[in-house]
């Protein structure tokens, strides 16, 4: 009696192991097909972008190669997009959720790590963020979201990390 049991229990084991090795191809295959192919062509000129120059709309942005592609795209950006998406590229997403607390950002309260501009929240998501910063950077990315770059200092403005003792 034992010994059917036990075969019972072994069999129960191994389709169950079947059954998530199939559904963990299955979820390989949708992450694949969902995989995010950043834009690299201008929908207008057909130019290589320039991550300097884009048109955004509805928490999305197309980036171009040349100031003189930004007016067509503001102007049909649904256009633009479904270029964009016909070559096989994805139209960029901007961030509107902090990603440690998931609430609407706050373009007011924000932490600049990696070279890369991270919006939160509020005050006290900044730290969580500052600690670990690949975690959310690639949490973001991994969501299609496309990050501001750190802005570069102007010719005045001396660079500097510390801010203890003096306001600006």
């Amino acid at each position: 009696m034992r010994k059917v049991a036990l075969a019972i229990l072994v069999g129960i084991a191994v389709a169950g192991a079947t059954q998530a090795e199939e559904a963990h191809g299955r979820h390989a295959k949708e992450a694949e097909k969902a995989k995010i192919k950043l834009q690299t062509t201008c929908p207008v000129m057909g130019g290589k972008v320039n991550k300097d120059l884009f048109a955004d709309r509805g928490g999305q942005r197309i980036y171009v190669c040349c100031k003189g592609c930004i007016a067509p795209v503001q102007k049909d950006f649904a256009k633009y997009a479904k270029k964009i998406e016909g070559v096989g590229e994805t139209v960029a997403k901007l961030q509107t959720t902090c990603p440690v607390m998931g609430g609407k950002i706050n373009k007011k309260q924000y932490t600049d790590v990696k070279g890369k501009r991270i919006y939160v929240c509020c005050p006290g998501c900044i730290g969580k963020i500052e600690a670990d910063p690949e975690k959310f950077i690639k949490k973001l990315e991994k969501e299609g979201v496309t990050l501001d770059t750190t802005p570069k200092p102007s010719k005045g403005e001396a660079r500097h990390t510390q801010h203890k003792g003096h306001n600006h």
